[in-house]
């Protein structure tokens, strides 16, 4: 049975999280709760929990001072939060689980899933704690993700946001293409990334396409609007992208747009 910590600060959400783990998730049952982090800290070092469920808003120590306050890390980390725009890229951006709330249960079900396939690879374990290790390092940075964590088999790939050209949809999967003319095709869809990626770098031209505005060679208005990239590749903006895009670009350059 995989035991489980719950740490929030406000007693009916860890009432209503352990009510739910113990009427819709197999094979969990809660073993502590705690408030804050120091009653976590103090739950730590007398039992063992295979998986924290971490509120990241909380009074005097937040959910990330917490675990960076840990000097050791033996177990699985679910955030559940409904905490603010760059916390929340930095979650996204290295791939660590989370939950928002209020708590959805088909969502905490694949949580404790995943979680339990984890549990019995080391291998997926020693990942995890990098991912953490990656988010702790970013989350207090304040600005969007500058690297993003693309967990593989085996292995985590730590891309630079800036080396990413554009971006393809191929249904659920995303295909990556880098500046250094590889292509990466990560399980994630592209509206992941869109949610993710900043907004005033990058821009959303089409269902099926999102670019990096340092890396456009030129734009055409042939067929309704077509991105040219700087390693070839050709993209067509959607008629309801077109003007987003525009402004987008009048932005980014100080000569688009301007008249002659």
């Amino acid at each position: 049975m995989m035991k489980a910590l719950l740490v929030d600060d406000e007693v009916n959400n860890l009432t209503s999280l352990e009510f739910l783990l113990h009427h819709d998730c197999e094979g969990i049952e809660v073993a502590g709760k705690a408030q804050n982090a120091r009653e976590a800290r103090e739950w730590l070092q007398t039992y063992h929990a295979d998986v924290i469920f971490l509120d990241i808003n909380m009074p005097v120590e937040d959910g990330f001072q917490f675990l960076k306050s840990l000097s050791f890390q033996n177990f699985k980390v679910v955030f559940v939060t409904a905490h603010n725009e760059y916390a929340l890229q930095a979650i996204k951006a290295s791939a660590v689980d989370y939950i928002l709330k209020p708590v959805n249960i088909d969502e905490l079900q694949k949580a404790v899933e995943k979680v339990k396939r984890s549990l019995n690879n080391p291998a997926a374990l020693e990942q995890n704690h990098a991912l953490l290790q990656h988010l702790l390092e970013t989350v207090n940075k304040k600005m969007p993700p500058q690297k993003i964590a693309l967990p593989q088999l085996g292995s985590i790939s730590f891309i630079e946001v800036d080396d990413m050209v554009s971006l393809q949809a191929d249904s659920n999967y995303t295909i990556i293409h880098m500046k250094d003319m590889q292509k990466l095709v990560i399980s994630k869809t592209l509206k992941d990334f869109e949610e993710l990626l900043d907004t005033k770098q990058f821009a959303r031209i089409h269902k099926s396409y999102i670019v990096n505005l340092r890396y456009i060679k030129e734009y055409s208005t042939i067929d309704g609007g077509i991105v040219k990239m700087s390693d070839g590749n050709q993209w067509s903006i959607s008629r309801r992208q077109l003007d987003i895009f525009l402004d987008k670009m009048k932005m980014a350059s100080l000569m688009f747009g301007k008249n002659k």
